[in-house]
């Protein structure tokens, strides 16, 4: 396992190490690439009941009463016994099932008494042995059979009568679901999640087939009780005897529920929420809390480039296609361009429920409750205001600084923080030079220094981590938007530029502007901090909050770093302060940090300096 470098070592001369990436690869050379993970289970279920009379109900009572009823309203009319959660709906190997990515389809292979049953519309067909369905004997000369199997009624079991028999199940075109414009006796009976093709539903049990699939947002301005709302929902929505998770998808950036702010994600939830955002960040080996995908803004506001945030939004909702349960977060911007981008992400993720928190502009309430019969309206009154003794900016900070101090613990998904100054952790040394580089380039959002101030401003800033799709770099890095007069669009090469120190960052465009990653060809995979930078090695000292093998396995990617308006990690300035004596304290060692003269009878306070960004946009 590549080894991180000592602290002390971080600002030291360099004595011709290989990068903590290189080293990586060195190891894994004689290493057998790993096996595909296997397909995720296809289990699902098919929505709400047909029909709700609460979409313009309006609640009156008190705070937690409001949350508890908005909540009742939500998912109380779908209830079932145990008995029936736990009647088996089909019998096969699990294994034997290969989803096709490509039109969504699944082959299974069953044998003599297996059967399978499915909600929805589909086309079956038996490659090969034999099967009955509702009595009729189907066989490989029968060819497509369609097949309708609406949640009203009972559902068609599809059982083998030789065995390795092996049955398609496929998704079919048809007109049928426009009846549920002309009745809402026609709404949510079939298995088609929103905004996907998907026609039919896998089920294992009854409970699969029981209203958990809904879509949820909850919409209002900021300290309005959201973040609160979606924890009791999530956790209600959880409690169910059929429901073993849900989806969350976080589109707050400036006050996420699972990751660090300054990005969008997408997490799946197993676990009840027991505790502020700062207690249960995500990531992609957590069983409780599981990052399935992540973009970056570099920046907890998206009013730089609200195209951008769009694309992001949307790219994670074309991955939240399971029929789990959707909780939305929504960003507490609900007027203006706000307003205008939150239109758009509720247009884009086929809610079945939206809960708007007072007060909202009633002409974005009357265009919500315009959009579809098929979404319901919940409206809570506005509450009364609470004063908060940490300020929105102190919150994301409290929420950075357990990010860069948590730590994997012995059991999987468990998390633990470091209690120790972070100028006292490890780096991983990362080279920046060619040609053993282990970075493309450092990308900036919004704002770009210019190459003189380059290595200045990144220098003891956040960065996120992002990796790019091999197969797709000019399309994740837009080249075409770097093209000349001739309308030539130069290679990715071409738009790489190196600062004095060699440092390669992409260059702006004609018009002074860079452009960010396609969410599509591009994840973040999470943030780290610039501790220092080597010009004479050519290597950059990152503080990356991962486990180790997480981190080596970057070695085998293409990696971007992205720096942006994240904000000035002032709490990793002060952390020595706090945690030892002002006394023992040179404040020269810490140029961003200056010490404010004492005022009547209050003590010195350390402060925070203006970062280089301000006087190096200046130069530009």
């Amino acid at each position: 396992m590549a080894q991180k470098r000592k602290a002390q070592e971080a600002f030291g001369k360099s004595n011709g190490q290989l990068s903590a990436f290189a080293v990586a690869r060195l190891a894994k050379q004689n290493k057998a690439a790993p096996s595909l993970a296997s397909s995720p289970p296809l289990a699902a279920v098919i929505g709400d009941e047909a029909y709700s009379n609460h979409a313009d109900e309006h609640m009156d009572e008190g705070a937690e009463s409001d949350y508890d009823n908005a909540i009742e309203n939500l998912q109380g009319n779908v209830r079932s016994s145990k008995a029936s959660s736990n009647l088996a709906l089909s019998a096969f190997d699990r294994s034997t099932s290969s989803p096709d990515r490509k039109d969504g389809s699944v082959t299974v292979t069953i044998h003599h008494g297996q059967y399978l049953t499915c909600v929805g519309e589909y086309n079956l067909q038996v490659l090969q042995g034999l099967a009955t369905l509702y009595g009729a004997v189907v066989h490989p000369s029968s060819g497509l059979q369609k097949v309708y199997a609406p949640s009203t009624h009972a559902l068609p079991s599809i059982t083998a009568r030789r065995d390795n028999t092996i049955i398609r199940i496929s998704n079919v075109k048809s007109s049928m679901r426009k009846l549920d414009n002309l009745s809402p006796n026609f709404r949510n009976i079939w298995a088609a999640a929103p905004n996907t093709r998907q026609t039919f539903t896998l089920l294992e049990t009854a409970a699969d087939d029981e209203g958990t699939g809904s879509r949820i947002m909850a919409i209002g301005a900021k300290s309005s009780g959201k973040s609160t709302f979606n924890r009791l929902l999530c956790n209600s929505i959880l409690s169910k005897p059929s429901v073993k998770k849900l989806l969350y998808l976080d589109l707050d950036p400036g006050q996420p529920e699972f990751s660090p702010p300054g990005q969008v994600s997408l997490v799946e939830v197993s676990c009840n929420i027991f505790g502020p955002s700062f207690t249960h960040a995500a990531s992609s080996s957590s069983q409780s809390y599981r990052l399935l995908r992540s973009h970056t803004l570099a920046a907890t506001s998206f009013k730089d480039d609200p195209a951008h945030y769009m694309a992001c939004a949307q790219d994670l909702i074309n991955h939240a296609r399971s029929r789990l349960p959707l909780v939305i977060n929504s960003c507490g911007w609900v007027s203006g361009l706000g307003a205008n981008v939150l239109a758009d992400v509720v247009s884009a993720s086929g809610l079945s429920d939206a809960v708007i928190f007072d007060p909202v502009e009633e002409p974005f309430v009357d265009w919500l409750q315009g959009q579809s019969s098929k979404m319901a309206v919940h409206r809570l009154p506005r509450q009364a205001s609470r004063p908060s003794p940490r300020t929105p900016a102190e919150m994301r900070a409290m929420q950075n600084l357990a990010y860069f101090h948590q730590r994997q613990s012995s059991n999987p998904g468990d998390l633990s923080w470091s209690g120790k100054p972070i100028s006292s952790l490890r780096p991983w040394t990362i080279s920046y030079g060619e040609p053993t580089a282990d970075i493309i380039a450092v990308l900036s959002y919004g704002q770009a220094p210019g190459p003189a101030f380059f290595a200045e401003v990144l220098d003891g800033s956040p960065v996120a981590v992002v990796t790019v799709d091999a197969q797709h770099m000019d399309e994740a890095f837009g080249t075409d938007s770097y093209a000349d007069f001739n309308g030539d669009a130069p290679s990715l090469d071409g738009i790489i530029s190196r600062t004095a120190e060699e440092l390669p960052y992409i260059r702006t465009d004609a018009q002074g502007i860079t452009h960010p990653l396609h969410p599509r060809y591009s994840e973040c995979v999470g943030l780290a901090m610039v501790r220092a930078i080597d010009t004479k090695s050519r290597q950059l000292h990152l503080m990356i909050p991962m486990p180790d093998e997480k981190v080596t396995a970057l070695a085998d990617k293409k990696v971007v770093l992205v720096r942006g308006s994240f904000d000035a990690p002032e709490w990793a300035y002060l952390e020595d302060l706090y945690f030892g004596s002002d006394d023992s304290f040179d404040h020269d060692e810490r140029p961003w940090v200056s010490k404010k003269e004492p005022a009547g009878i209050e003590g010195a306070v350390w402060r925070l300096r203006h970062p280089p960004m301000a006087n190096a946009a200046n130069a530009r």
